[in-house]
Formats: structure tokens, sequence, C-alpha cells
């Protein structure tokens, strides 16, 4: 069983490699301070516009097969709820190498005499800050959240929680994220975010696309980025989101307690742990229905600043 936890441990690294290999490889104008502006062809901008379409629809086509697809490549077992809950950041690195990819391969200029913005762009330039704050948002309390089921986890198992209602009387529920599935989880994170911030840089940092003004090739790096943020922040926000709900329901479960006192059976409930139990299984929603709303507004809002009626173009 060990062994088929291999591929899952080996795929983000290569992805990640490879990320870091585009960025290597990259090459970048040299040129400080040129703002030479160019004027903007429809045509060209038009193919740019496609490209990105096509590498953002293969992008996300890979986040979604490989999330769905990876949990059935183990059998039912202890180490399922390990790939199910690195699957959604497994399959964010694989969907940030196409973007990558994509990244490395816009349209070159097919005219003797290439014509195009020589200004420099940092990683901050062109990242939307609200998509930024959220993502590492939800990181964090990812990994708040982690810390504290380690802590409170069983310590033979680490896969399950146990509450002592009395001398006499104690209830354990699982699966719980412990140890055992806490550090797989936030190490797939962390990869993720070391991918995404790779991918930010290739955006950032890429030639400019011929005959594409300053203006309009900022604009097709924002929307770049922002759908880079987009997946990255809806795969951290359905990790937590499923995080909190198995620490939920496995506090709840854990909170109940039946006993025989000899003149009868006794249910015994924490409030407490309930009470938290609760809590947890409300925030994975309201986790959940964010992530998502974030993800369409995001993911409109790049359209949207791309569109070619907001943007002034001349013939070539």
């Amino acid at each position: 069983m060990r062994l088929l936890l291999l591929p899952l441990l080996l795929l983000p690294l290569v992805a990640l490699g490879a990320i870091a290999a585009a960025v290597a490889t990259a090459r970048t104008p040299r040129v400080p301070g040129s703002r030479t502006d160019v004027e903007t062809s429809p045509t060209a901008y038009a193919r740019a516009r496609r490209h990105a379409a096509v590498v953002a629809g293969v992008s996300w086509a890979a986040l979604v097969i490989v999330a769905l697809a990876l949990p059935q490549t183990i059998p039912t077992g202890p180490d399922q709820g390990i790939v199910l809950g690195c699957a959604p950041a497994v399959a964010g690195v694989l969907a940030l190498l196409v973007a990558a990819v994509g990244e490395r391969t816009w349209p070159r200029p097919a005219d003797p005499v290439r014509r195009a913005s020589l200004a420099r762009r940092t990683v901050r330039d062109v990242t939307p800050h609200a998509p930024a704050v959220l993502t590492l948002a939800w990181s964090a309390t990812l990994l708040l959240v982690l810390l504290a089921t380690a802590l409170t986890a069983d310590t033979d198992d680490g896969r399950s929680v146990t509450v002592r209602h009395g001398a006499d009387a104690i209830s354990g529920a699982g699966p719980y994220p412990g140890m055992p599935y806490g550090v797989p989880i936030a190490a797939s994170v962390a990869l993720l975010l070391v991918a995404a911030l790779l991918t930010l840089h290739l955006v950032a940092t890429r030639p400019a696309v011929s005959h594409v003004s300053t203006t309009d090739d900022a604009r097709l790096r924002r929307a770049g980025a922002r759908r880079v943020l987009a997946a990255v922040q809806l795969v951290v926000g359905a990790t937590l989101a499923g995080v909190l709900l198995v620490t939920g329901t496995s506090l709840r479960n854990a909170s109940r307690s039946g006993y025989d006192v000899g003149e009868g059976w006794v249910e015994s409930i924490d409030p407490v742990v309930d009470a938290l139990g609760v809590a947890g299984l409300v925030a994975a929603l309201v986790v959940l229905v964010a992530t998502l709303v974030v993800t369409g507004v995001a993911l409109t809002r790049a359209s949207h600043e791309t569109a070619p009626d907001r943007t002034s173009v001349v013939p070539a």
C-alpha cells in the first residue's frame, strides 16, 4: 500500500521541477527603463487572447481531471485519506505546469523586425492584490487547523480523536487529520504555493507579445496571473474545507458517548466538543462557498480585463 503512494509524492515534485526549469531557461528583456510603446494589431491581440484562453482551458481541465481521478487510483484503506487530502494540491501543481508551459509558448513574431514593448515587470506588478491575500489567508488558516488537529489527535495512531466524558466513559471517532494526514497535506500545499510563485514569475518576465502595446500586454499578464491565483486559492480553499469537514464530523461523533450504569443506558454529550464540531462543519461550508464564488469572479474579471472592446487598437 505504501508503495502506491510513491507516484503521489513524485508527481508534484516532477511537475515543480519542470516549472522551475521553465523559469530557469526563460529569457527576459534586459533593457531596464525602456518603455517604448507600440501600436496594437487587432490580429495579434486576438491571437494572444486565443492562446491565453486555450492555455487556461487546458490548465483547468487538468486540474479537474487529476483531482477527480487521483483518489480512484488508491485502494480503500487508511492511505486513501492521504490521497484525498493531497489530491487537490497535486492537481493544482500539474495545472500550474500547464500554465507555465503556456507562458513559454506565446505567439512568436513572424515579421523580420519585432515590435514589442520592453518594459520590465515583477511578480508584484502583475499579481492582483485581493486574490493573493485570500490565497495566503486560506493557506495560513489551513496550517493552523492542521496544527490544532495534530495536537489534539490520539497519540497512538494520530488518525482519530478521543473525548473523555467521565472517569468510566470515553468515546472516539475518525478519521481525524492528525500528523499522518496533516504532514502530507501541508507539504503538498507548500509545493503548490512554490509552483504558483514560479508560474507568476513566468507571467511577469516573459517577453512581451509582438505587435501588442504596453497597456494591452499588461492586461494579458494580469489576466494570466488572476487565473493562476484563482486556481491556487480554489485548491487551498477546497483542501481547507475538506479538512474542516472531516474534523467537524469526527468531533461531533466523538462528543457523544453511551454507557450502561446498571439501571439503564445513559447517553452523554460533551457540549464544548460538540460545538467545535458544529463550528467546523459550518466553517467548511462557508469556505467552500466563498472559494467557489471567488473563483467565478476571478475568471470573469480575467476575461473582462482582456476584452477587445476595452482595448484601443489600430491597424498594424
